[in-house]
């Protein structure tokens, strides 16, 4: 086979409907390919988000320890108050 037959055989699958169908699934497929390789920017962005998110949880618990303990400092002073009266 020539050239030449190869490119006139690639012309008329190309111009018959299930051609353009199957090409147009060939560039789709290509561009999903091609932005699947550059989500590293994504999983960059992800895993700095995780870390950020880790580090304001450390912060977090201190707050949540100070409220939860004055909520039972809180009841207990209301307990004694109450007998007290």
């Amino acid at each position: 086979m020539t050239l030449n037959t190869i490119a006139q055989h690639v012309k008329q699958a190309a111009t018959t409907t299930r051609g353009k169908v199957a090409g147009g699934a060939a560039l789709l497929m290509g561009s999903a390919v091609a932005h699947a390789q550059e989500a590293t920017g994504a999983a960059a962005a992800f895993s700095e988000l995780e870390q950020q998110a880790a580090e304001m949880a450390g912060y977090a618990w201190p707050v949540v320890v100070g409220v939860v303990g004055s909520l039972i400092a809180i009841g207990i002073f209301k307990k004694f108050a109450n007998k007290a009266s």
